[in-house]
């Protein structure tokens, strides 16, 4: 029988561009009631919905190929939930140019999603988070985590922010520079992840002079997810680690160029170890050593193959 296929909250009006909706269909809804254990997967900037489905699809090959599932085998024991958001804007050419405005879609996209989750777990539960985000992903991941601060019936556990189009700023223990780091302290119940890259162009030139040109988002800041940030005033529980020579879109894992594969493949299997993934159907290494073998021997001899059968 076919697994069922990934659930999705999409907070998108149009395919491309448009406002923020603030509620998912009710069929999307209900994926989302019926869970209690989630791993949103969140996608950044300037992604219409055909660009976040590649996104998606491309980080679920990655996860199976590390996992060695086979078709049928859900990826994370089928937690995994598609958040779709309007941080692109339908603007030809020039589109790159809505940066700072959709700084403002991030957070209006988080309060949409965390009303969504409240009013799952007040009619379904107890719901538990894990989150994988990428770039402006990162920042409506913290800006969730400040709206979520006193919801009891949601807790998140872990989260991975790749190349994190976050200022480090924000991140500092002040208490008169943003709310960000104090939501990251108070609702972050396990542990961060951060995926840097110094090769990451974009976060180099495009992201100082985005935020500068946005209201109260610094002057040519320092990116998360572009180098590593001092341990003095970086959170203890943040593990950050280098993606050597990953460009801004060599993180999810859609992109087919050797290089680009060669870094999705990286972040990909820390995202797998940090999140400690729980793979139905996961064959160890002896495992497939011994199926290799096995079937080596088959084709030798001639003998009958008889069928593998996998633990579920």
């Amino acid at each position: 029988m076919a697994r069922e296929p990934t659930a999705r909250l999409s907070f998108r009006q149009r395919a491309q561009g448009g406002e923020v909706k603030t509620e998912p269909s009710e069929r999307e809804y209900l994926q989302l009631a019926c869970r209690r254990r989630l791993l949103l997967l969140i996608h950044g900037y300037n992604n219409d919905l055909q660009a976040g489905e590649e996104a998606y699809r491309g980080f679920e090959a990655m996860q199976r190929e590390l996992a060695d599932l086979d078709d049928d085998t859900p990826v994370a024991g089928g937690r995994l939930m598609q958040i779709y958001w309007p941080g692109d804007a339908d603007w030809g050419i020039v589109s790159p140019l809505f940066y700072p405005w959709s700084i403002g879609r991030a957070r209006e996209t988080a309060a949409a999603l965390a009303d969504t989750l409240a009013r799952a777990a007040r009619e379904s539960g107890h719901k538990q988070l894990d989150i994988v985000a990428h770039s402006m992903g990162c920042r409506l991941t913290l800006e969730l985590l400040k709206t979520l601060r006193g919801k009891s019936d949601i807790s998140v556990g872990r989260v991975v922010l790749m190349a994190g189009a976050v200022p480090t700023f924000m991140l500092e223990p002040r208490p008169d520079r943003h709310e960000l780091r104090e939501a990251y302290d108070k609702v972050l119940s396990e542990a961060g992840l951060s995926l840097y890259s110094s090769s990451d162009v974009v976060l180099s030139f495009a992201f100082p002079l985005g935020q500068s040109a946005a209201t109260g988002e610094g002057f040519f800041p320092t990116a998360l997810g572009h180098e590593f940030w001092a341990d003095a005033v970086a959170p203890v529980n943040l593990t950050q680690k280098e993606n050597p020579g990953a460009d801004h879109s060599d993180y999810w894992g859609w992109k087919q160029k050797p290089r680009s594969l060669a870094c999705a493949r990286e972040a990909n299997a820390r995202i797998k170890e940090f999140l400690r993934f729980e793979q139905v159907g996961e064959r160890t290494g002896a495992e497939r050593e011994t199926a290799e073998r096995e079937t080596r021997d088959e084709r030798a001899t001639g003998a009958a193959r008889a069928p593998i059968v996998r633990d579920t």
